[in-house]
């Protein structure tokens, strides 16, 4: 069984006066590691902020706040959340993110009745999903260009949270979560279930249409959602999913779904052993794929699990990368920690940015690095 050593943590980013969360990161082709997050409004945690990122030109080692830049604003209408970052194999990088729009907005301020307003406390106000948006940068991150949609039809939404995959023949995947009929703001009881679905660019990433179904329940009970993606190295795709199931939207074990027509079709999704969510994957240099995802239970933290061939997974596999990292039961949504991110050094070792708690007051997210190695 694998273990982790020399392990190392970094503070990535941390705002006293505000929530950073949900980070991605990316070697550029000039050797800096960049790091995007989430920057909200204030101490909260609304999926409502601003896209932000932060470099480190040592590996990881060290990042200077006088590095952040905000690629793209939120606005009072419109906000962002899991903005994912990709260098492709010409040094291309793309940032994708989903843009909300109208959180905790009311055209009409009158509620008759206490019930109005909890069921839109509950969706986090009016929330409605603007779409998936990209931006690009060809000079290692210093710019970028104006953010565009990926074209999701006919799904009524899209939100693709991990990296885009490249195939060997250049043609970039996104897969994403979303629903074909009925929009979020609609009661869980009533709504279908979210799926998991791929978007394909044939030209680089400038023009998105839906490719193929990952996985489905027509019976509407299982949501799967959040899904990580990876390619073997022999030619499979495989897909790691979270799954919520109704009535309580109850959360079981990853589901994994695999492809071997690089994306067209799918395998039926299966449940794994592996509890967490949710997941990211990352090929390694030795062949083996590293499925890293957050422990939102006692002792929290985040945990990854090793696979020999991307196919067969088994939680006697599973490392602890780190533990802890919540707040207090007190704090609203305490235990949302986690959304890591994996990637492969030059020199072997792997680097994986998350995002904690603070441990004293104020409480706020803020983001964190961990470097370590493999046995």
């Amino acid at each position: 069984m694998s273990r982790i050593k020399n392990v190392e943590r970094v503070v990535i980013y941390q705002d006293l006066e505000r929530y950073t969360y949900e980070a991605g990161v990316a070697e550029a082709g000039n050797g800096d590691l960049l790091v995007t997050f989430t920057e909200d409004r204030g101490r909260t945690h609304s999926d409502f902020g601003s896209l932000g990122l932060i470099r480190s030109s040592d590996g990881g080692a060290t990042w200077d706040p006088a590095t952040v830049s905000t690629p793209w604003r939120c606005t009072d209408h419109t906000g962002t959340t899991d903005p994912a970052i990709t260098c492709l194999s010409d040094g291309t990088i793309y940032v994708h993110f989903l843009i909300c729009a109208f959180v905790g907005k009311r055209g009409i301020l009158e509620d008759l009745g206490p019930q109005s307003v909890r069921q839109s406390e509950n969706m986090k106000g009016l929330r409605d999903w603007e779409g998936i948006y990209l931006i690009k940068s060809t000079d290692h991150g210093r710019s970028w260009s104006p953010p565009y949609r990926a074209n999701t039809e006919p799904m009524r939404i899209g939100y693709a949270p991990e990296t885009l995959v490249e195939l060997p023949s250049g043609i970039l995947l996104m897969a994403c979560q979303g629903m074909l009929g009925l929009p979020i703001v609609t009661p869980l009881s009533a709504a279908e279930p979210m799926r998991t679905y791929l978007l394909r660019s044939d030209d680089r990433g400038e023009n998105w249409e839906h490719y193929s179904t990952v996985a489905f329940d027509p019976s509407g009970i299982v949501s799967f959602m959040e899904p990580g993606m990876a390619r073997t190295g022999d030619g499979h795709l495989v897909c790691l999913m979270r799954t919520a199931h109704q009535p309580r939207w109850r959360h079981q074990h990853l589901w994994l779904a695999v492809s071997n027509s690089e994306g067209e079709s799918w395998s039926r999704p299966e449940a794994t052993n592996i509890w967490g969510y949710p997941a990211n994957l990352l090929l390694l240099r030795d062949g083996r794929m590293l499925a890293t995802y957050s422990y939102r239970r006692s002792p929290w933290g985040v945990r990854a699990c090793l696979s020999d061939d991307g196919l067969s997974w088994d939680v006697a596999n599973e490392v602890i990368i780190c533990e802890g990292g919540v707040a207090p039961p007190t704090v609203p949504n305490f235990y949302h920690i986690g959304y890591p991110v994996t990637i492969q050094l030059a020199d072997g070792s792997l680097f994986m940015v998350h995002h904690e708690w603070t441990e004293s007051e104020p409480l706020v997210q803020y983001v964190v690095g961990y470097r370590f190695e493999l046995d």
